[in-house]
């Protein structure tokens, strides 16, 4: 059984087996892939992960983001090789969750090592509809707030690095790397005050349509009145964009987010999931 690579070359060879909300950010600075694939033969599985902290001075975990194996034998060989591939970037936690896992898939990871458990996804699954009541709460829209797309790159570029300066990188381990294009710009957002980027609300839209906050930060002096500012702009350019059932992935990656989460949209909740982690 061979393991390729996938590159940004090759990921379209493999479009049948791999998930276009995943497989898009195969290229990016810290995601790396591998296929199961006999000679002659179509792919047997796929593993997909990404590195966080891998340039930090914390520890470095590695966040398997894609699962999909034909049978166990190749789902042993992905985990084989990923293995390898880790242990030469001393990774100390490898995790994971997925909407589903099949009996003997569940127990290939017991057995290298994975507590593995069924539980409501960090993921809170959110729509469009719900953030009506936002938009039509507070019409007007402060001079400080600009749309992502009326924000020159050379001024974009300058919030990024405000916002890592600050330690603020939201669920984007490659910020820094990523074109403003990768946003959506219609519904992303910034405060500007005093000339310079004090916050930014961005937003991905996946190949699926989902939405995603990846990151919501403010760092002025008047950092949470900029941030109701930019979530008021952001929801009226998202209902008058969307279709009301479009999803709108809240990722609880912190305390803060599971609070702010659970005020926004108390009424909605995570997907079950099958969720694995080894140290």
């Amino acid at each position: 059984m061979n393991m390729i690579e996938l590159t940004s070359d090759n990921v379209s060879e493999f479009e049948d087996i791999l998930d276009p909300d995943i497989a898009e950010s195969i290229g990016r600075e810290f995601f790396r892939g591998i296929v199961a694939k006999d000679p002659g033969s179509a792919p047997l599985g796929a593993l997909i992960w990404e590195y966080k902290n891998l340039e930090e001075d914390a520890d470095t975990d590695a966040e398997i983001c894609y699962i999909r194996s034909e049978n166990e034998e190749a789902m042993q060989e992905l985990l084989n090789q990923f293995d390898r591939q880790t242990s030469g970037e001393e990774v100390c936690l490898s995790f994971f969750e997925t909407k589903e896992l099949s009996d003997g898939l569940w127990q290939v990871f017991s057995e290298d090592g994975f507590d593995v458990r069924k539980g409501e996804g960090r993921d809170l699954v959110a729509r469009v509809s719900d953030l009506r009541v936002y938009a039509e709460r507070n019409r007007k829209i402060s001079v400080k707030i600009k749309g992502l797309k009326d924000l020159q790159q050379v001024r974009f570029m300058q919030g990024i690095t405000n916002c890592l300066f600050h330690g603020k990188k939201g669920l984007m381990e490659d910020l820094e790397y990523i074109d403003k294009s990768w946003f959506d710009e219609e519904v992303s957002c910034c405060v500007i005050t005093d000339g310079m980027v004090n916050g930014m609300l961005l937003v991905h839209r996946f190949p699926s349509g989902d939405l995603m906050p990846v990151l919501f930060t403010a760092m002025g002096p008047d950092a949470n009145k900029d941030l109701l500012r930019m979530f008021y702009f952001s929801c009226q350019k998202a209902v008058e964009r969307y279709p009301e059932d479009t999803r709108i992935l809240v990722r609880r990656h912190n305390d803060s987010v599971v609070t702010l989460a659970k005020k926004l949209f108390a009424a909605r909740s995570g997907e079950q999931v099958v969720s694995g982690e080894r140290r």
